[in-house]
């Protein structure tokens, strides 16, 4: 009996040793609202009809993405440590997961170092959401629909898989960034020349390296003060074994971006350019089926000669004990092969209200307006929602 005791009270001991030694964290996000969204759109080169369409639909994640996540540290000793993080989106309104995978939004391994940094190897959010996202929008973040940050700079490809990352601790403020990408899982869109063109598929098998889009990714920023300056560069680079054999020679992206707070008032202000084809992120396929969208809806469009110049300016500022506003401004136009085909301006700007009732829950009212969205003349929207988010 005392033997067994006494194994009893070493193992109890052993456990709390190693639990001492590393922690599991569970963690998630819940974000539904009510929306009301209306596209208007006369007869052009890109729509077969005239539209006039409205909807009023329960929505998820307007201010952050739904989510649900499990994430992990162990010390190892002498200052390293290992790291896990396995997320996944959560469709309030109806329970759904998100359509990638079961954890699309991270699954990463990695080992940290206060004095060294962090390497990771897996899928996560990019350098460009990391340096040049988050830090500078403070107002609609990369999340709130049309008026985001991310829905008109290359920080669209939010997200990468097969990806290896490090990042570096801060050294008297500055900290720099480094991430490849073997195959990013991003969609690869339609090669433009003179029209929407047809898709130029892969073909043969995707056993090579270079039968992946892939991408190299450097960031750098500085912080002192509320003062936040940052530059990112992105390059994606085409599969081989395409159909045509004509993707382009690569798109590449870069972000200039700084941010002030200056307590009474956030600010932030970002410009990019993109060459040699296109990052979008939006589609218009939910707005009309009658819209014929050149841009491929989506995913990373290669196509030599085109681009894009984009540049937002935000701002948010307390009200109050508990409340938050916001305010939004930002446009992305067209340059070389795409304006060829009717890329117009898009213009947007959004303004939004938070009422904190704790630390993790909150209400919020967002309306934004947009004309010539993803660059088809003449197609603008209004949008506005209102909803409830808590964090756990």
């Amino acid at each position: 009996m005392k033997k067994t005791l006494l194994a009893a009270a070493l193992l109890a001991g052993f456990a709390g040793a190693a639990s001492a030694q590393s922690s599991v964290t569970l963690y998630g996000v819940l974000d539904g609202g009510v929306r009301y969204q209306n596209w208007n759109l006369s007869n052009g080169p890109f729509s077969r009809v005239d539209i006039s369409t409205s909807s009023i639909a329960v929505v998820s994640g307007t201010q952050s993405t739904s989510r649900f996540g499990v994430k992990g540290v162990e010390d190892l000793g002498s200052g390293n440590q290992a790291v896990w993080n396995l997320e996944g989106q959560v469709n309030v309104n109806d329970g759904s997961a998100g359509s990638y995978s079961q954890w699309q939004r991270t699954s990463i391994v990695g080992l940290r170092n206060d004095a060294w940094g962090q390497v990771d190897i897996g899928r996560q959010l990019n350098l460009a959401f990391k340096f040049a996202g988050a830090p500078i929008d403070s107002a609609f973040g990369v999340n709130a629909p049309i008026i985001n940050i991310s829905g008109v700079m290359g920080i669209t490809a939010v997200r990468q898989s097969n990806m290896l990352m490090y990042q570096s601790p801060s050294f008297s403020g500055f900290k720099f960034g480094a991430q490849y990408s073997f195959n990013t899982g991003l969609a690869n869109g339609k090669q433009l020349a003179t029209g929407a063109g047809a898709a130029d598929n892969a073909t043969g098998s995707a056993f090579d390296t270079g039968n992946n889009m892939r991408n190299i990714s450097g960031a750098v920023s500085y912080a002192n003060s509320g003062f936040y300056v940052t530059g990112v560069y992105d390059k994606f680079t085409p599969a081989s074994n395409t159909l045509a054999g004509a993707n382009g020679g690569g798109v590449t992206s870069w972000i200039v971006a700084g941010a002030y707070d200056a307590k009474v008032v956030k600010v932030g202000v970002a410009y990019n350019q993109v060459r040699g084809g296109l990052i979008q992120g939006q589609a218009t396929s939910s707005v009309s089926s009658d819209i014929v969208n050149p841009f491929n809806n989506g995913g990373i469009v290669f196509a030599d000669g085109a681009g894009t110049n984009a540049w937002n300016i935000n701002a948010s500022a307390p009200v109050g004990a508990n409340g938050t506003v916001m305010a939004a401004y930002q446009g992305q136009s067209h340059t070389g092969v795409v304006a060829d085909v009717g890329g117009a301006t898009q213009l947007t700007w959004g303004l939004g209200y938070s009422y904190a009732f704790t630390k993790r829950t909150n209400v919020y009212a967002i309306y934004s307006y947009v004309n010539n969205y993803q660059g088809i003349a003449g197609l603008s929207g209004n949008t506005g929602t209102v909803g409830l988010r808590h964090a756990f």
